[in-house]
Order: C-alpha cells, then sequence, then structure tokens
C-alpha cells in the first residue's frame, strides 16, 4: 500500500500546534491525550473535516506496538513475527493453512446450505476476510471499524487502565470489495460479505484491508498500516465512558447466536 511519506497531512498533533504533519512524524509521536468519547468524537471530526478526500476507520488497541524506529506499526496476522524476522518457509506455510481453512469454510457453508455464498466462491478476499474478523488463522488482511464507539470499546473492554485509538485515512469505499490501484489498497465491507447468519459483523460494523495486489508471498514495509495511520489518542478507562455514552459489552460484540461463528471454531478445533 501506498503511503503518506510524500505529502504532510492533517493529524491528532495538529489539533495543538495548528500544523501539518509527514506520516514518519505522526508514526514516531506520543499519542494525544483524551478525556471522554465526547472529546474524542470532537477531535476526530477536526481531523475527517480536514482530510475530505479520505474516509476514516478506527482501530482500538490495548497497546501502541512499535518498531525498533519507534514507529507505530500495524501488520496483518500473517506477517506477524514480534522480535524476530519472518523466514520465508514460515511464511510459505502461513499461506498454505489459509489456503485450506479458506477451502473448509466454504465446504462448511455449502453444506449448511448458507444463503447466497456465490461472490464467496469467485474472491478470495471474501473468505480471508470471514477467517480474519472470527480469528481462525493469519491473513493479509487487517479489522477495521468505522464505529469510533466500537473501536473504543474493543480497546477498553479488557485494557486495566488506559488504551488506544488509531485512525487511519483510506479511500472510499464503494461496494462490498473495494480495489484501489492507486493507493494498492483492497477494502472488504464484512457486512456485504458475510452471510446473513455471520452476526458478530453487524454489531461491530466491520471491515477488513489488506495490500492490494493480495497475493504476493512475503514480507514487505509496504504491508504495514502505519503508513495510512493519521492520529492516535489515549483513552483512560475509568473516566472515557458516562451515561450518555457507555462501552458496549463484549456479550454484544460477540453474540453467542451466531451460525458463522460456531463454524469457524469447529475450522479452529479441526485444523
Amino acid at each position: 500500500m501506498r503511503s503518506f511519506s510524500n505529502s504532510k497531512i492533517w493529524c491528532h498533533l495538529t489539533l495543538d500546534d495548528k500544523e501539518k504533519h509527514t506520516n514518519k512524524e505522526i508514526r514516531e509521536s506520543e499519542p494525544k491525550k483524551i478525556n471522554n468519547f465526547q472529546d474524542l468524537v470532537k477531535a476526530v471530526a477536526k481531523i475527517a473535516n480536514h482530510n475530505p478526500d479520505y474516509s476514516l476507520f478506527f482501530r482500538g488497541q490495548a497497546k501502541d506496538y512499535k518498531l525498533k524506529s519507534e514507529a507505530s506499526s500495524f501488520y496483518p496476522t500473517i506477517f506477524r513475527s514480534p522480535g524476530r524476522s519472518l523466514l520465508a518457509k514460515e511464511l510459505k506455510s502461513r499461506y498454505e493453512r489459509l489456503a485450506i481453512c479458506s477451502n473448509k469454510l466454504l465446504d462448511k457453508l455449502e453444506e449448511l446450505d448458507v444463503d447466497n455464498i456465490d461472490k464467496l466462491k469467485k474472491f478470495p478476499e471474501l473468505l480471508w476476510s470471514i477467517l480474519q474478523h472470527y480469528e481462525v488463522c493469519g491473513t493479509p488482511l487487517l479489522d477495521f471499524t468505522h464505529s469510533l464507539r466500537v473501536a473504543a470499546s474493543f480497546a477498553l473492554n479488557n485494557a486495566d487502565d488506559k488504551a488506544y485509538i488509531f485512525v487511519f485515512a483510506f479511500p472510499y469505499p464503494n461496494g462490498t470489495i473495494t480495489y484501489s490501484t492507486e493507493e494498492e489498497l483492497l477494502n472488504v465491507r464484512l457486512l456485504s460479505a458475510c452471510p446473513a447468519d455471520a452476526l458478530r459483523p453487524h454489531f461491530q460494523e466491520g471491515y477488513l484491508l489488506g495490500s492490494f495486489p493480495s497475493h504476493v508471498e512475503s514480507k514487505q514495509a509496504s504491508f504495514d498500516f502505519g503508513r495510512r495511520l493519521v492520529a492516535k489518542f489515549e483513552i483512560q478507562k475509568g473516566s472515557f465512558w458516562n451515561r450518555d455514552f457507555h462501552a458496549i459489552p463484549d456479550s454484544a460484540l460477540y453474540p453467542d447466536d451466531d451460525v458463522i461463528g460456531k463454524v469457524c471454531s469447529e475450522i479452529i478445533q479441526e485444523s
């Protein structure tokens, strides 16, 4: 994927110093501390207003993972190897497992006679998006949401004290799966890609993004979503929510009666 490295952009730092910044400066900066959900919405609204060419997506995390350069980093699961280099043999093995799990998922959906899965047969990225979202195996895709409340709930529900909200700028999506050759990105809208029996994506407003072309089986810097980062915020568990804006509980984000969730659990047990 392409980054903003050759240009400056409005970001969380701009809220204080009124200056645009490079992607490198954004990634290596400290997050801006935010007191509550209302203040987060206001801050993101300003960033969105000053970056009208992009659609903003969010990730909530308990930690700000960084490279040796101190730059925030966001690799898809299939490329992750904390503290060491990812061997080509290991990466090949991960892609082989992804192919096996993809075939199993499609077979199980056909056995259950799940409605409207024709697109899943044509576009492997759609199968990957389901496998990634239900945490079956590593994929070249990474989870995002269009909902700040969902992102903040993910970040804080299992945090001890503080967590982080990361804001990314992507091309505007225009269908179930959007391929952007100019930005070298693909974007899967889970609500459209998943069968109706998949409840989790509907409650999480989930999207899966990856580098395009998506078949390149090598770990490269261009697969790091830090290249699209425009803001990062630190939020505190004790003060962030109030009676007007409260967290979405895990029981709502992960519904028990999710048919596709049960299918994916079976694949995990069999693999």
